[in-house]
Parts: structure tokens; sequence; C-alpha cells
């Protein structure tokens, strides 16, 4: 070989390597950074935002298994499948935990500790209802990516530990001095300590969630509970609504559409709600401890039922047996001497829902239905306009993922003390979650620039009466059975939109125990956890389907227990 050949091999090879480091540099997508680009803002915000759809999503089976809205049914056994739970799963695996997992390391590193902070605070919550829905769970094995694609499943209860130790992590980082992510928080937004300081709080009020959850398997839970009652973070929540842990939407239509979900499944252009309110809820409140009336001064029913549900009649004119099927149909033979069915008696008032497991055909009933009030999820208040529901009606979306408020906690001390002996007095503690729960509720439309009819909103004097009421129905329970009925029986109440707890305190508790039952006879026997997703046991070949009678590690009540 000549050296002229030789100098242009060299040429060749040397302009091949320049050309293959500028395709290389070509090969990065600004818009996918890598891993040593990663920045714990950016993470931050795609975290919060999978965690509220996570939330909801969990929150929308509870709510269904707890008559909050219907479940079709019309057995236990029929009413979900496998893939039923595929979207939840993915979200949890894919959108809270593997957000979380990469931004914990890289805020760490960069010292945004109260980023990491709330990382591990939603990862853990996220880990404890999934354990509350399904039971044991891939946990220490999972979100490995290929180096386990066939995670095993860590038992409940471990699951639950792990989840823990990760609210003391946070808890730790929050008190540690440094920059606060700011606009980046969409619960609290507060661009200084302030919010530090509310979510070592929740972090706080999880735990104290968690343990209340497993109080029947845990002999040491009364010390703790006690413990956490008295910190004075937890003592610092009672106070007002500020430190309420809530997702918030806002009223933007589209591009993107940032309002609440289950507005936007009810309050549409043509063709009614898509939801079915539960008759068991809408009776709790329109019917159990006082009778609603359209004329506000003659109104004896619980306060909050305008704010919680919109009537889109106010009367019965249209009820016929092609309309309403349950109307014509007798009670169920065995339904309990007052559990409400179909429209539960009222007459002319126009609450119109479903009864637990009616899975009948869907009739022309759109224009009739019951739908969402303006609390939680940001649609109208109920003034007995008895007009269709539309598009930007009411708060136009503007409502809440209701996680945690002061109302619970005050529940959970009630509980905790009739249960376990803990401090407080709980009538006193009772009283002070009704007050709660009525404030934040008939405060919620100022919140979002809604003006009511005042002539609507009910008096001091009226709250009092059902305050009385419901304190007397306490008074005359003499067991610690009857006295947890009438705590969370109001505890339900004021769950309205958070159905993730409603599902987990009447497995714990059995209570209400006045629930209506399926309305098939053979309804079968209530769900204690949820199939696995079809995700997860078709695509592992270490997990295989479980099924719904299984008890999660907490739950150690009697089969039957709840119907």
């Amino acid at each position: 070989m000549n050296m002229k050949k030789i100098f242009i091999l060299v040429l060749s090879v040397s302009l091949l390597g320049s050309c293959t480091k500028k395709l290389d540099e070509l090969l990065v997508n600004p818009n996918g950074p890598t891993p040593e680009s990663a920045n714990a803002d950016l993470y931050l915000t795609q975290l919060q935002l999978n965690f509220a759809s996570f939330f909801s999503g969990a929150s929308s089976f509870g709510m269904e298994l707890t008559r909050q809205t219907v479940m079709y049914g019309p057995t236990y056994q029929a009413a979900y499948s496998p893939q039923s739970f595929d979207g939840l799963w993915n979200t949890a695996y894919t959108g809270v935990f593997k957000h979380a997992n990469a931004l914990i390391p890289v805020a760490e590193a960069e010292k945004k500790w109260i980023a990491a902070g709330m990382a591990k605070t939603m990862k853990a919550y996220t880990l404890i209802t999934l354990v509350d829905m399904f039971g044991d769970i891939p946990y220490s094995t999972a979100n490995l990516g290929s180096a386990n694609t066939n995670p095993t499943i860590d038992k409940g209860a471990d699951v639950y530990a792990a989840a823990i130790a990760l609210l003391d992590a946070a808890i730790a980082d929050f008190g540690k001095s440094t920059a606060f992510p700011g606009n980046q928080d969409m619960f609290f937004g507060a661009a200084d300590a302030a919010g530090a300081t509310k979510w070592k709080r929740v972090a706080k009020l999880f735990k104290l969630r968690a343990l209340n959850n497993t109080r029947l398997v845990d002999a040491g839970a009364k010390g703790k509970i006690d413990a956490l009652l008295a910190d004075a973070d937890v003592v610092a929540t009672l106070t007002g609504t500020t430190n309420d842990f809530e997702f918030k939407y806002s009223t933007k239509q589209a591009n993107p559409n940032s309002r609440h979900p289950r507005y936007n499944g009810n309050y549409v252009a043509a063709g009614g709600p898509g939801d079915y309110m539960g008759v068991y809820l809408m009776w709790s409140l329109a019917a159990d401890k006082g009778t609603f009336n359209n004329q506000e001064a003659r109104n004896t029913s619980d306060p909050r039922t305008r704010y919680y549900f919109y009537r889109q009649t106010t009367d019965d004119a249209a009820v016929s047996s092609n309309s309403l099927s349950c109307s014509t149909f007798p009670v169920p033979s065995h339904y309990t001497s007052g559990m409400p069915f179909c429209q539960f008696g009222l007459g002319a008032q126009g609450f119109w829902g479903r009864n637990h497991g009616d899975n009948s055909g869907i009739p022309p009933d759109g224009p009739y239905r019951t739908t969402v009030g303006i609390y939680p999820f940001g649609g109208d208040f109920d003034v007995n306009q008895g007009l269709p529901v539309g598009l930007n009606k009411g708060a136009q979306g503007a409502g809440i993922q209701p996680i945690w408020q002061s109302a619970f906690t005050y529940f959970v001390a009630a509980e905790a003390a009739v249960a376990l002996g803990t401090a407080g007095n709980p009538r006193a503690l009772l009283e002070s979650g009704i007050r709660a729960s009525i404030s934040k509720v008939l405060g919620f439309p100022s919140t979002v620039n809604v003006a009511v009819v005042a002539a609507a909103v009910p008096s001091a004097a009226r709250i009092t009466a059902y305050v009385n009421l419901v304190l007397a129905r306490y008074d005359k329970a003499t067991t610690v059975a009857a006295k947890m009925e009438v705590i969370q029986q109001e505890y339900y109440i004021s769950l309205w939109g958070n159905g993730v707890d409603a599902f987990n305190n009447y497995r714990r508790t059995g209570r209400p125990g006045s629930m209506s039952f399926t309305v098939a006879q053979a309804g079968g026997n209530m769900i204690r956890s949820h199939y696995y997703p079809s995700v997860l046991v078709n695509l592992n070949k270490n997990i295989t389907q479980k099924t719904i009678d299984k008890q999660v590690f907490w739950d150690n009540n009697p089969a039957g227990f709840i119907k």
C-alpha cells in the first residue's frame, strides 16, 4: 500500500470518528433528559400529579363499595374483574413509585430535603393504600427494571412497616434547613418554611392513620396512638383547615382540562350525569336524622345535604316504571326494617340514585338523576333549581380530593378512645369532628369563589340542632359497639369523596351497620380485598390470582363481618 492510500485511509477513519461523535450528540433528546441531568423539581411535579390520580382511582373503588356511589354488581364476585385495577396499578408502580424512586436520590444529592420528604410521604401513602386494597404486594423486589422482571410479593405487614419507616424518614427531612420547592408544591403552595411544617404534619397524620388501621393486630397500638395524638404537630392540624391535605383542581376546561375528574364525568353538555349517587349516602344525609324540605325554613336534614348533592329535579313527576324501575319494586325481602331503598320514602324531593348492586338496565333518566354537588367535586349548589346539569355550571370543576382533613383526625381520636381507651373524651371528639366537617363543607364555596344563596345556608341553630341530635344518640349508646356506630356514621358522612378511608373503616369496624345490602339476596360476602390486577398476574410468573374474601393483614374480623 503506497503512502497516498495510507493517508486517505487514516483521514477517512478520523472523519468517521468525528461524524460518530457529532451523531452521538444528536441522540441526546432535550425532552427526555438523562439521569445525570435530572432535576428534582421536574420529577416532583409529575409525582404529585400521579399521586393525585392514584388517590382518585383508589377512592372511586372505595366509594362504590361503601355505597357513596353505585356498585352495579349484582354480586361482589362479579362487580370487578382483574382488568378493573390495571390502570390504578400502573399509576402506582410507574407513576408514583418510579418517579419517587428517581426523585429521592437526586433531591438528597441536591440537598432539596423538602422535595425528598414530599416524595417519601406520597410513596408511603401509596404503599399503604395498595396493601389496604390488595393485601400482599410486590415491594422489595419491585421497580428494579430489567434486573428483576418478575418481582415476588411481600407480606402486607412488612410493606406497612416499610411505609411507616418512610414516613419517619420524611419527618426527619422536613426538619432540615433547605430551600422549599415553592410553586412546585401543588398541595399547599407555600414557598416558605410554613409549607415544610405542613408536610411534616401530613406525614405524622398518615402515620396516625396507619396505626389506627392496624390497631386490631398491634398490641402496642394504644401507646403509639396516644403519643401521636399528643404530638404538637398533630394537635396543630385540628385548628382550622389550613393543614388539610387535599389536591385542588381548577376551572380550566381544555389544554389541559384540569377540572375535577368527577365533575368532568357528570357536568356534561348533554345526556345527563355519568354517575348514580348511592341511595344509602343520600338517605344518611336527607332522611336519617331529619327531613329534607325544599322550603329551607322547614329543613331538618343534615346541614351538608345541599352541598353534597345537586338534584336535577325537585319532585317525582318524572318517576315511572320506565324512568325509575325500582319505584315499582317492593323493598327486597332480605332488607332489614328501615333500610333505605330506591327513593327511600321522601316523596316529591327528587333524590334519584341507585341501590347497592343494582345492575338493571340504564333507563332514560339522564335529566333526572341526582349528581355531585359543589363539595368536594366543584359542582353546583342545590337551591331547588331543578335544572339539568351542563358545562361550566356551579364551581366549574374547582373541586378537591379530600385526602386528609382535620375532621378525620377527630374521628380517629374518638374511635381510638372508645376502642382502646386512648386519651380524650370520645363524646367531645365526636362533636368536634362533626363541627369541623360541617364548617369545612359550608365554607368551601367561598374558597372557590362561588357565592351561594344566603337563605339556603344552614343557620347556626340548625347546625347545633343536628349536633345535639347526634350527641343524644351517642348518650343512649351503652356498649362499645353502639358508641362506635354513632362515631363511624358521622365519620362516614364526612368522608364524601374519600372512598379509601371509608372502605378501610367499614372493614375495620363493621360500621355503619345500617348500610343497605346488595339488591340481590345472593350478593355474596363483601369484598375484603380486591383481585390482583391482570397486568400483575398475567405478566409475572411468580404471582397467582387471589380471591376477594382474602383479608388484609390488619383485618382480623370474622368472615361475613360486613355485608
